[in-house]
């Protein structure tokens, strides 16, 4: 059977209306492409600004990115990955913000198609960090999102988003756009990223390196107080007194903004000996005693410290502490004997002469005539201190002439048959030292 004309028109211009309701693209029908002529016109575009990019003329390929971009967004991510390159590109070339603009909403509408917020939300923090140079807006806007994603989905942070998160922390700090207890948050947050990593992967080059970085921004961003480290550790320090990781890095912060005073400071160095022993840290711990007048644990961890150290000069000074020590609180045959082994270990020690010779000072051995005898020897052994070590010469000269007022008078010398300057004498007593007559000047 024939068709009449009009019945082959018909056909005709259905077929037409058919293809022409079918050209829908992408954002219209919620397919990759769209349909029909839209969906030839997507894939087109793909194929040319996909060439252009590759020779890198971008100038030409972002003619062709536009259409696919606005037409069939659901195509493929290399849209966004290629449209976020480019618009990077057009930014180091011409300083224009406008493109920070442009990668942040590629970037969403990346997420809005494809997902992967936090992920994307980081590539946006980065890109503001990148290029928005001091601008107070882009880095608060770049803090915001990438402090967002922190609190929300900290498992999405690799070593370079755990850095950027303190250097983003520390530069708002640095403009007055955020406070301190910001950066401590940072700083403890990303160290615990990177610290996690490195207990899976031990000796990770970019994690340990990642880590020094954390260190040195935080240390360098003032926002590092003794007040703020502590309240930063302190917990850390009483839940994990055994964390000898944890306490060295506490040690070395606190000694690096000169708070060595502090009582974390003093914790943490007491757990650090209670799990890793040596003379030096002993030494230490008996110096911060000092420090807080806790005089018996101070003898306490110097004499431990004694025990620890092999070096004889280094024990021969720990043994000199320690008869100091002894002096100030009056323990002077005490101070007299750790003064002793000091020498005997270090001959070149004048200090420990010097304290040798201030223990027998006053000394009480018998009479008064024997108690001014004692003055002989503390003049010999002031003596024998500024002659081995001469920086000592005016605090034991001034010594001297007070001690040398209070030896016995010819006359009661005369009384006792010493009428010999210079004779042979021995001062018993615990003193127990030979010495020689000399008398008072009168």
């Amino acid at each position: 059977m024939k068709r009449t004309l009009s019945t082959i028109l018909s056909v005709v211009f259905l077929s037409a209306l058919s293809f022409t309701l079918q050209a829908q693209n992408g954002v219209e029908t919620g397919t990759p492409f769209g349909q029909g002529e839209d969906s030839t016109r997507c894939l087109r575009n793909t194929s040319l600004y996909s060439t252009y990019y590759e020779n890198k003329d971008y100038n030409m390929a972002v003619q062709f990115w536009r259409p696919v971009f606005n037409e069939c967004p659901g195509s493929s991510k290399n849209t966004y990955i290629k449209g976020e390159a480019m618009f990077k590109d057009f930014f180091r070339k011409t300083g224009n913000k406008a493109y920070i603009d442009t990668v942040m909403m590629i970037l969403d509408q990346r997420t809005k198609y494809f997902n992967e917020e936090p992920a994307n939300n980081l590539r946006k923090a980065f890109a503001l960090y990148e290029f928005g140079g001091n601008d107070p807006a882009y880095a608060k806007q770049c803090y915001d999102i990438i402090n967002s994603v922190m609190q929300s989905s900290p498992q999405n942070f690799d070593y370079t988003y755990s850095s950027l998160y303190m250097a983003i922390t520390a530069k708002c700090y640095a403009l007055k756009l955020i406070e301190a207890p910001a950066v401590i948050s940072a700083y403890s947050q990303s160290m615990n990223v990177v610290e996690n990593q490195l207990a899976r992967k031990p000796g990770n080059a970019r994690y340990l390196e990642a880590k020094k970085n954390i260190d040195a921004v935080f240390r360098s961003s003032g926002a590092a107080s003794c007040s703020n480290i502590e309240e930063l550790f302190t917990a850390g320090v009483d839940k994990n007194p055994n964390d000898t990781a944890m306490l060295r890095k506490v040690l070395t912060l606190l000694t690096e903004t000169g708070c060595k005073d502090s009582e974390l400071y003093y914790k943490a160095a007491t757990n650090m000996y209670k799990s890793e022993p040596s003379a030096s840290s002993a030494a230490q711990l008996a110096e911060m005693n000092v420090a807080r007048k806790k005089y018996k644990e101070a003898e306490k961890y110097y004499t431990e410290a004694v025990d620890l150290e092999t070096d004889q000069k280094i024990k021969s000074g720990l043994l000199t502490k320690l008869a100091t020590l002894e002096l100030a609180s009056d323990s002077k045959q005490a101070a007299r004997d750790f003064a002793k082994a000091a020498y005997s270990l270090d001959p070149t020690n004048g200090n420990a002469l010097y304290i040798i010779g201030e223990a027998y000072a006053g000394a009480r051995i018998g009479e008064a005539f024997e108690n001014q005898t004692v003055y002989w020897v503390v003049v010999d052994y002031l003596n024998r201190a500024k002659n081995t070590d001469p920086t000592l010469k005016d605090q034991v000269d001034d010594r001297i002439a007070i001690y040398s007022r209070l030896f016995p008078s010819k006359e009661e010398a005369f009384f006792r048959s010493l009428v010999e300057e210079g004779a042979p004498y021995h001062v018993g007593g615990w003193v127990n030292e030979s010495t020689t007559i000399r008398f008072k000047k009168e």
